[in-house]
């Protein structure tokens, strides 16, 4: 038996087991017979160059991975916050498969990351609302990220320390989530939220990822309590980090005449900072900058939800279809010939035709050179 193909197929076999397909699934999607599945996963049977694409294809890898020398190892943990019904094996494989897709551009380009991710170590428990504030705060501070942090997070993160961000339809039943695998960091989001919760869910994420080695997912996935005191903090630090105490309290308070303030004036100040109303009413109230009858009026006004949301049209975003900086590594890797034209439209998820429109929202042309050999005397 050749070892590579006994390797190749205990692959098949681990990633058919993931994904909870039986070997008679397999071989359905596979359009072959039970015994050819069997075979390919004792390693009997080769696989010719088509079918190791499509079989990298229906179990949502890379074909790379499949083609390693290198033994398996023990996909991530991916910790969410809401956890999809629906194909959630499907959505964590297509999850890491987009990561390691990331980190492979990364490596062929000679792009590797001088800057590591930032790391807290924090005793569990200890662990205050007070700690949590300064970690925000240091965060804040560690990044520059400016009086409106949730304008900056994302692209600081992804830019600066390679923070793999993706955004797919998770539909209602599912969330943010996030891992940290040999790609390094990443967070997976839903993109049909609103943009003030995506803020806010991002950062969330981000509080896992900065105290991943101190809370492990794989802990937090086996023990509810410890998941929900958890949970507590993360979406603490999501209110600190994007609502900072000062910041808040200045804008806030330039709008207060003769102390009085508008319902108008909570709502420009939630949009200002990319977060939403009750977010921001929940963080005055615990800065004692408004008292909880205040609180409780707003949040059961007809008047004030219907004016909050008359506002969301002219703030609405929708994220792109592929992270920019992705899609920028996919193109300079084409331009330098490390990549096909069919690859590049493989990654990017277009086909040939429309590769050149898909280009073009991210201000790139495939048809043009931008490789030019510059003599420097």
């Amino acid at each position: 038996m050749n070892n590579l193909n006994a390797l190749l197929g205990r692959k098949i076999r681990d990633a058919r087991k993931r994904l909870r397909l039986t070997q008679k699934d397999l071989a359905n999607k596979f359009n072959a017979p039970h015994q050819t599945i069997s075979q390919i996963e004792i390693g009997e049977r080769d696989l010719k160059a088509w079918e190791l694409a499509k079989m990298a294809e229906i179990l949502h890898l890379n074909i790379s991975y499949l083609l390693s020398p290198y033994e398996n190892e023990e996909p991530p943990v991916i910790l969410w916050r809401k956890t999809p019904q629906k194909d959630l094996e499907v959505k964590e494989a297509d999850f890491l498969k987009r990561c390691q897709q990331y980190s492979d551009l990364e490596h062929i380009l000679g792009e590797e990351n001088s800057q590591h991710f930032p790391i807290k170590i924090v005793n569990t428990d200890e662990l205050n609302f007070i700690d949590i504030e300064q970690i925000a705060l240091d965060i804040s501070n560690e990044l520059n990220l400016g009086s409106r942090p949730a304008l900056s997070l994302e692209k600081t993160l992804e830019e600066r320390y390679f923070v793999k961000v993706w955004y797919e339809d998770l539909e209602t039943d599912g969330s943010a989530a996030s891992t940290i695998g040999s790609f390094g960091p990443a967070i997976l989001m839903n993109s049909k939220e609103a943009p003030w919760r995506r803020n806010y869910n991002f950062a969330h994420e981000v509080f896992h990822l900065l105290t991943w080695e101190s809370i492990p997912a794989k802990s937090l996935k086996e023990d509810e309590i410890f998941f929900n005191k958890t949970e507590k903090f993360a979406n603490a630090f999501a209110s600190y980090l994007l609502l900072p105490e000062d910041q808040l309290r200045v804008s806030f308070e330039k709008r207060i005449k003769d102390n009085r303030v508008y319902m108008t004036d909570f709502i420009e100040v939630a949009r200002e900072f990319g977060v939403s109303t009750e977010a921001m009413l929940y963080r005055l109230l615990r800065l004692r900058i408004i008292n909880e009858e205040t609180l409780n009026k707003l949040r059961q006004s007809k008047l004030f939800k219907e004016k909050d949301k008359a506002t969301m049209v002219d703030y609405w975003s929708e994220p792109a279809p592929m992270p920019e900086r992705f899609v920028r590594l996919a193109y300079t890797a084409f331009q330098k010939g490390k990549l096909s034209r069919m690859k590049l439209a493989e990654l990017l998820g277009e086909s040939l035709i429309d590769l050149d429109s898909f280009l073009e929202r991210y201000d790139l042309n495939s048809r043009e050179n931008y490789e030019v050999e510059v003599c420097i005397t």
